[in-house]
């Protein structure tokens, strides 16, 4: 949210997959970025705005602690992104074995 102008549009989306697999998904129209510069985003410390120019604030380790917790439960964080047109970054964990779903009501 941090990469998109104000007024722009901001998705969240979780849900089951096929496999039972939890997933979380952030899309936005923000500035997206080249896809060859996708593997750096897990970096520590990375940023699309870097240097003594750069235009967005934060530490850049967002996505890293993500990622390594996503591999911690065996899970992925896949990013899609397209250079002026936006990003959708996606987390899907795995059911733990021998746990049934749980399906949430609204009050």
């Amino acid at each position: 949210m941090k990469y998109s102008a104000e007024g722009s549009r901001v998705w969240v989306r979780v849900h089951e997959d096929d496999a039972g697999a939890a997933v979380l998904e952030v899309e936005d129209e923000g500035m997206g970025m080249d896809p060859g510069e996708v593997e750096d985003l897990f970096g520590a410390f990375r940023q699309a705005s870097e240097g003594h120019d750069r235009t967005h604030e934060g530490t850049g380790i967002g996505l890293a602690v993500t990622k390594k917790a996503a591999d911690a439960m065996e899970g992925t964080v896949t990013v899609e992104t397209e250079q002026g047109v936006g990003s959708r970054f996606s987390v899907q964990l795995p059911r733990a074995e021998g746990v049934e779903p749980q399906h949430a009501t609204r009050p």
